[in-house]
């Protein structure tokens, strides 16, 4: 594995497991002209400044899908590299206490039984836990 330089910086992500009480797993489609566009993938986003890792998610959900969450806590986490920096992705269970999803930055977003998932295109950081659901071994 390559060696970070001292000037690449470490983005910390989180990302949202939403299950619906039926089983179904809530996910949201990368907007086509964003990086690695049109994959589907668990909502969140990074981590500012001065927060924690569920103020963020709190917040990004309510930006991205104009919900509120509860967040039950850390699931797993993944760790990428690409050309510009190091990603640490959180990924946390999370149940919405207020509203119904839809995407407010006009992405596509969708409950999927999880028979449908391990047919899905998605971002490598995300597979791996898909692939879990996709199963059920989550």
């Amino acid at each position: 594995m390559p060696q970070s330089s001292p000037d690449r910086s470490l983005r910390v992500v989180v990302a949202a497991v939403v299950e619906h009480d039926d089983g179904r797993i809530f996910l949201a489609r990368r907007l086509p002209d964003a990086h690695l566009g049109g994959l589907w993938e668990f909502p969140g986003g990074a981590v500012e400044d001065g927060e924690t890792p569920e103020e963020a998610l709190a917040r990004e959900l309510v930006e991205e899908l104009g919900v509120r969450i509860s967040v039950a806590g850390p699931i797993t986490f993944a760790f990428h590299r690409d050309e510009q920096r190091d990603v640490l992705l959180l990924f946390y269970a999370a149940r919405i206490v207020q509203g119904e999803p839809r995407g407010l930055q006009g992405q596509e977003v969708r409950w999927f039984a999880r028979a449908e998932l391990a047919a899905l295109a998605t971002p490598p950081a995300d597979a791996a836990l898909v692939r879990r659901f996709s199963s059920n071994q989550a």
